[in-house]
């Protein structure tokens, strides 16, 4: 005989047969309406009110997980049939679209950015103005308008020089 953890929830054993236990299988039943209700397994776990068994009274997701899995509840290996086949089916092809394993989850890559290639040589008149940029920032009386005016010009003659696409420039 088998002992009453061993017995599925939902069935109790009468003279030697699986039988209904019929406030667990009326919970069963309402897990599977539930779940195929749109409710999360999370949520139905919450809301259980018939403990799972006199050792664990309250439910987890685990445990509404394990018989949503559950083909006995269908009728299967001489239990009686709880739910229909066509909702076992049902709640399991919703189980199989929500719940995915995230080490088999294939991240969908980011939408490419278009990036310009552009190419930058810089001129002998650029390097000039840059090392005079920088000799200017290490003297501490340097006229800070001057300096301005030297790293827009710089930036100009940077942004003149930029040849798209390793193609040439007109400047």
């Amino acid at each position: 005989m088998l002992k009453n953890r061993n017995i599925p929830f939902g069935y109790c054993m009468k003279n030697g047969a699986f039988t209904l236990n019929e406030p667990e299988a009326e919970a069963v039943k309402q897990i599977f309406a539930q779940y195929i209700g749109g409710d999360s397994i999370k949520t139905i776990a919450a809301q259980m009110t018939v403990p799972y068994n006199s050792c664990k009274p309250r439910w987890n997701k685990n445990m509404v997980s394990r018989i949503l899995e559950n083909r006995r509840y269908i009728g299967e290996n001489g239990y009686p049939a709880i739910i229909t086949q066509e909702d076992f089916r049902t709640a399991n092809a919703i189980k199989s679209t929500r719940y995915i394993k995230s080490s088999k989850v294939k991240v969908a890559a980011e939408p490419q950015r278009v990036v310009c290639k552009t190419v930058y040589e810089p001129t002998i008149e650029i390097l000039q103005i840059t090392n005079e940029i920088n000799r200017n920032l290490e003297n501490a009386g340097v006229d800070k308008n001057k300096v301005m005016e030297m790293i827009v010009q710089c930036a100009e003659m940077k942004y003149a020089a930029l040849k798209p696409d390793g193609g040439e420039t007109n400047a």
